[in-house]
């Protein structure tokens, strides 16, 4: 009768020892799917619901796959593929991987560096058959390395891709280096001397990409699925651009910031290295895992130990190793690597040592929203010192925030507007999204999407003259600005064209660098003006660009759209046309053309 008790017991704790797992599994995914955070902490405050702030930022589609113990302990989906069909996100659902693709090349590059085939070290052009990068006056005297390309040092040109409509001519390879039609992208080149700062290029990584194809004789698919992807066991995983029929049925559909599919459900990445990656989550876990165990001696699948430091130490610079990002926080160290194609944000993220982490992937595209879940996932999982301690709010009367109110000055062309908003202060940066500051003293405040603090100099008697910007252990002061001070900007935006136009041109004459005359920031502010009703402000800027530019396709095309918007026709053809005639790939400018001559 004992041993009858003893065996009924035993197989009732064998059946409920499994379910109290998964009921103690689940409530940790429900902790964070309600616990959503904040870059910046406030005492006592309540995380989000991932569906509502999936609502918030129009993302209809987020998958997860989170490690723990160097495996991973959960994997989700949530939301929908694609918001027409309606069909659900699933673990099986492949996302563009976009710039997380990178690390993957980078692995693969290691592995050959590993066997003796390349040498990080040496000039790229040596290994470089078919195409060799461009000498100039910044590699006469130190030569581009794969080391350099991989880090991000070698003063290589365009740091991203757009990628291609669906159905739109592609380029090859070659084209994209050179920047040659229908590549939609400026020729790579170096403009900087290498090895001297850090500075992203996916244009660095293509070149990696010819290396790799031209080294193996191989498509650079099936060199990546043999190297990469097979011991890893990512079968879910692919570098087609663009996909197999079988992989379609498998794709989320890319989204835009209203949340709307975009033309063809997803774009094409000829730059397979750089952006062309397509995958789920868990089989960027595994990927994780991989490097991980092989930080600690555990496998060498495809990279020693020694390869693996490489990738996850700071190479020049304290942020960026040999293909991931990494993370110092407090004592703790994280490799990571985020992505974003168009219609997709994505982001990885382990530490080096104690085997823990996790991937996100979503095909909407907002970066907060994968930062508050990885802080989610983080804080459950007890993650060392990822995140900050939280702050606790202090309460400033109206009268004394009403003090800091005024406008403070950035650079020549940008100003920080403060005023008031109920119990905080509201801080517009030129150019930039609205910025809450909240008081956690009468004078030092915080903001919640970045870690930072603000303060004001002066005083109540002489009246606060500076905002002190304080972000990690630097700090920067902005003078209050009087009423009679306008930075060229705000004379633009108020009609004062001529003045501004002079003031911009003054800038470019002092230093023809300069950000504030950046050919995308005056196309930025042009198309602000012409959504806010002021076509001839808009023209102005837009024909400033072309003066500064006349080499670049886009500022005629932009040109163009302004005149066109005014009702002048001949202008309007004049822009395109010209837009057309330096880039012949321009779509846009041809089908503009085509209406208007109708």
């Amino acid at each position: 009768m004992v041993s009858r008790l003893t065996a009924i017991l035993a197989a009732i704790l064998m059946i409920s020892c499994p379910l109290q797992a998964r009921s103690d599994a689940q409530s940790r995914i429900e902790r964070i799917e309600n616990g959503l955070l904040p870059p910046v902490l406030v005492k006592g405050e309540a995380g989000w619901n991932i569906r509502e702030r999936m609502e918030h930022y129009n993302v209809p589609g987020v998958s997860v796959a989170v490690i723990d113990g160097f495996r991973v302990v959960w994997a989700k989906g949530y939301g929908v593929k694609d918001l027409e069909t309606k069909e659900p996100v699933t673990e099986s659902t492949i996302f563009q991987a976009a710039s997380i693709s990178k690390t993957l090349n980078a692995t693969a590059i290691l592995r050959m560096v590993q066997e003796g085939k390349l040498s990080l070290d040496e000039d790229v052009n040596t290994y470089l058959r078919s195409w060799k990068l461009p000498e100039n006056e910044f590699t006469a005297g130190k030569k581009v390395t794969i080391a350099n390309l991989l880090s991000h040092t070698g003063g290589t040109t365009v740091s991203g891709f757009p990628g291609y409509r669906m159905g739109a001519p592609l380029p090859t390879l070659e084209q994209i280096l050179n920047g040659e039609p229908p590549a939609n992208t400026a020729p790579i080149v170096v403009d900087t001397e290498p090895g001297a700062v850090f500075r992203y290029s996916g244009g660095g990584t293509t070149i990696l990409q010819l290396l790799l194809v031209e080294l193996e004789g191989k498509p650079y698919p099936l060199l990546m699925k043999e190297t990469v992807l097979d011991p890893l066991g990512m079968s879910g995983s692919s570098f087609s651009q663009p996909l197999t029929p079988e992989l379609q049925t498998l794709a989320a559909t890319a989204h835009g910031r209203g949340g709307r599919p975009i033309e063809g459900k997803y774009n094409v990445y000829p730059e397979l290295a750089a952006a062309g990656l397509w995958t789920t989550p868990s089989d960027l876990a595994a990927f994780a895992i991989e490097h991980q165990l092989s930080l600690q001696g555990k496998s060498n699948k495809i990279l020693s130990r020694e390869m693996e430091e490489m990738m996850t130490t700071p190479y020049i610079g304290p942020a960026y190793g040999l293909g991931f990002t990494i993370q110092k926080r407090e004592n703790e160290i994280y490799f990571a690597h985020g992505g974003g194609n168009a219609g997709f944000v994505c982001m990885l993220v382990a530490h080096k040592q104690k085997g823990y982490g996790a991937v996100v992937m979503t095909n909407g595209s907002s970066n907060d929203l994968v930062g508050e879940l990885v802080r989610a996932i983080a804080k459950e999982y007890s993650w060392d010192g990822y995140l900050n301690e939280p702050y606790e709010l202090f309460a400033v009367p109206r009268e004394t925030l009403e003090r800091y109110a005024g406008r403070y000055r950035i650079d020549v062309d940008q100003m920080a507007l403060v005023a008031v908003n109920e119990d905080h202060l509201d801080v517009d940066v030129t150019g930039d999204s609205p910025i809450a500051l909240y008081p956690i003293a009468e004078n030092e405040f915080i903001r919640r999407d970045k870690e930072g603090k603000v303060h004001f100099a002066g005083g109540a008697g002489e009246g606060w003259n500076a905002l002190i910007l304080t972000e990690g252990g630097a700090s920067m002061s902005f003078a209050r600005m009087t009423e009679d001070q306008k930075i060229p900007y705000e004379l633009l935006s108020s009609g004062d064209i001529d003045e501004a136009i002079g003031r911009y041109r003054e800038i470019r004459k002092d230093a023809p660098r300069h950000p504030a005359i950046d050919e995308r920031r005056i196309n930025g502010i042009g198309y602000e003006l012409m959504g806010a009703g002021k076509l001839r402000e808009a023209i102005a800027i837009f024909a400033l660009n072309v003066e500064f530019y006349p080499s670049s396709f886009n500022v005629y095309d932009s040109l163009g759209e302004a005149y066109l918007g005014s009702g002048e026709r001949e202008l309007a053809i004049e822009n395109y046309a010209k837009s057309l005639e330096l880039n012949p790939a321009n779509a846009n400018a041809a089908e503009a053309l085509k209406r208007l001559r109708e």
